[in-house]
């Protein structure tokens, strides 16, 4: 589906608003140009250096790795690590900009059919573990299905990755209905996490694990909040160290006549 034509200032000045609305509408565009903007560097200006650096690293570590003493390989291996993850981050950044601005669809939503594609998709980080899966039933909802997919996947990759220390794992998928909505939950036995942070958890970059216990940069939380805010709904978490954690998010419910 086409992405919008953006407004620009001079179309926002010329529209019918009253004075703080306009005043707040051209603000609105100007963020959305520095956006623009931000984006592109990160996508080019910021990439192109470090494209050098792995490059020469490449090249350092294919002539010179032999004949180096150890400590000088490790050093080369950090900052190649390093660089690695910086180029995720960027591309987890750009992920969550074109996820506030990519249009989106409202159709009715087989949760159910969305859980058993990600799992699909998740099969490689699934090999060679035993899992004990506990699908309940679930309620179809009205929204976006390419973006709920990604945010199953984000949350069963979790999951997946912070029981990795459990033998076997349990990972429970469930929906109850609370009014007009219905709320989702992914919950797992794993490593959990100390509620004192619980605030920060769908941030930007958030990781409450080391980076060498558990990979990732910690950006796919904050794109399941984004994604979820979009269609209207809630995410939030319960946890505790070493007991497992419980990810919610809430969805409205279809329309009678859609059910």
């Amino acid at each position: 589906m086409p992405h919008a034509a953006p407004t620009s200032k001079a179309k926002l000045l010329n529209l019918p608003l009253e004075p703080g609305v306009r005043g707040c509408a051209v603000e609105l565009a100007a963020a959305h140009q520095d956006l623009e903007s931000f984006s592109y560097s990160i996508s080019h200006d910021l990439r192109a250096p470090l494209r050098h650096i792995l490059g020469y690293v490449e090249i350092l570590q294919a002539t010179e790795g032999p004949t180096k003493d150890k400590i000088s390989r490790e050093h080369l291996q950090t900052i190649a690590e390093s660089a690695a993850q910086m180029d995720q981050m960027m591309d987890g950044l750009l992920e969550l900009f074109r996820l506030g601005r990519t249009e989106m669809s409202s159709q009715p939503v087989s949760l159910s059919a969305i859980v058993k594609e990600a799992r699909q998709e998740l099969r490689s980080e699934i090999t060679g573990r035993t899992i004990d899966w506990k699908i309940g039933v679930l309620r179809d909802v009205r929204g976006d299905p390419v973006m709920l997919r990604k945010v199953m996947v984000n949350l069963i990759s979790n999951a997946i990755k912070f029981t990795r220390t459990r033998s076997p794992a349990t990972i429970e998928i469930g929906a109850d209905s609370a009014g007009r909505e219905t709320i989702l939950f992914v919950r797992d036995n794993g490593v959990g996490f100390d509620m004192k942070c619980a605030a920060r958890l769908f941030g930007v970059f958030q990781r409450f694990h080391g980076a060498r216990e558990f990979s990732g940069v910690g950006v796919g939380l904050a794109q399941v909040r984004r994604i979820i805010q979009r269609h209207g709904g809630l995410t939030w978490a319960e946890a505790k160290p070493g007991g497992g954690a419980t990810f919610y998010f809430s969805i409205p419910d279809l329309p009678e006549e859609d059910a």
